[in-house]
């Protein structure tokens, strides 16, 4: 496994995010390289966690993985919940794999400017598929019953949440590339796409990401040219709305909650669904109702009758999603996650800081497009997560000289 870091990390890294527009592909790599270090284990548990990285990995995992465990003891689909608990075990055991990768602060900038360029084939990929119909990789676009469009791209729901959140890592490519007015006009694609996903959760994404990012240059480097860099950046942010809202009338219905499909009907009453949640926290306090549970319970009470309500379902949002599923464990173990965060957020190393504002973005309170536990947010959850860990391993913290860090921030 050894031979994996001479084998240029970052293209292997840029592959494994490349994977989360392949459908399933995240998921079955993922498991292989759980299997792969389940074997590791097996063989030899203390030379498995002696592996630098691994302990921090688990201490982390552990903040949702023993809420999880705990909360099968109150769980309403136990199957449901059980197979959910394994996947978060499973991270663990994958994690191995991909810390036998070593990434230097070369490599790592590398990777940013992959990522990318990963990115903008996404943007082109929602693009095509509004043009023609279907993405890149075939995905249909999704017609709401309005007779208006909503891009998803290759990511389906994921797609506007997965671009705000990996958008620091393009904004800061953008820079090292030269932070003039020219190139910052190569993020009014991105915020675009964004905007096209017609989701009001990605532009609270956006902004928050615009936000950490300009707070992490700010510390860095607080000069004439990153503020001048970061205005910019904020200009075509604005612009993308502004346009998102009179050319796009399925973004102005999405901010206004009248989405109307079939199939993302669910937004049409989130008030409802916060509701309910909340009330499930309040009779589930102690633990919750198990991970993906939340469904389950509302289809058992019958307590949401304006639609017919799935077991796959969710509260669409990460707060109330894991207030219901873990109870008061899991709301302590989400709030330990972000204290472990946040401290990174004020790393000297840009790269790690960088990391840890996308990995933040990943577990994003407000996001409501996607289940806290589905296994599309469970692979970005990993993937930055073990990118945040390998970076704060391999990249060294640069020495003060008269007060500022040598080298370029």
């Amino acid at each position: 496994m050894q031979r994996l870091s001479d084998v240029s990390p970052s293209i292997i890294w840029v592959f494994l995010f490349f994977t989360l527009s392949l459908s399933s592909a995240t998921r079955q790599f993922i498991w292989l390289m759980a299997l792969v270090g389940l074997v590791m284990f097996v063989r030899g548990p203390k030379i498995f966690f002696e592996t630098e990285g691994v302990r921090k990995f688990w201490i982390v995992l552990a903040c949702f993985l023993l809420p999880a465990l705990f909360s099968l003891f109150g769980a309403i689909n136990f199957e449901r919940s059980l197979s959910g608990a394994v996947r978060f075990l499973s991270y663990g055991f994958a994690v191995w794999v991909v810390l036998q990768i070593k990434l230097d602060k070369i490599e790592s900038q590398r990777l940013m400017s992959l990522i990318g360029a990963i990115m903008m084939i996404w943007v082109v990929d929602g693009l095509v598929q509004l043009l023609t119909g279907f993405s890149v990789f075939g995905n249909p676009l999704i017609e709401l019953d309005s007779g208006h469009t909503l891009v998803t791209g290759s990511l389906r729901m994921g797609y506007g949440s997965t671009l705000a959140i990996l958008s620091p890592f393009y904004l800061e490519a953008l820079r090292r590339a030269g932070s003039g007015p020219a190139i910052s006009v190569l993020s009014l694609p991105l915020f675009a796409a964004i905007v096209m996903s017609g989701n009001e959760a990605s532009m609270v994404h956006a902004l928050a990401a615009l936000g950490g990012y300009a707070l992490i240059l700010l510390r860095a480097k607080a000069d004439e040219q990153v503020t001048s860099w970061l205005l910019s950046l904020l200009l075509f942010f604005s612009l993308a709305v502004l346009s998102g809202w009179i050319l796009s009338d399925t973004f102005r219905a999405s901010v206004t909650g009248q989405a109307a499909s079939d199939v993302y009907q669910a937004f049409d009453y989130l008030p409802v669904f916060w509701s309910s949640a909340w009330q499930g926290f309040m009779d589930h306090w102690v633990n919750g109702v198990g991970i993906r549970g939340w469904g389950s319970l509302m289809v058992s009470l019958e307590s949401i009758s304006v639609l017919p309500v799935s077991e796959r379902w969710h509260p669409h949002l990460f707060a109330l999603e894991v207030a219901v599923d873990t109870g008061i464990p899991g709301l302590i173990g989400y709030a330990l996650f972000f204290v472990f965060l946040s401290r990174r957020l004020f790393d000297a190393r840009s790269e790690v800081a960088l990391s840890s504002l996308v990995v933040i973005l990943a577990l994003f309170p407000l996001n409501s497009s996607i289940s806290f536990y589905s296994y599309f947010n469970g692979n970005i959850l990993f993937l930055t997560l073990a990118l945040l860990i390998v970076l704060d391993r391999d990249i060294k913290t640069p020495t003060k000289v008269d007060g500022h860090y040598d080298g370029r921030s």
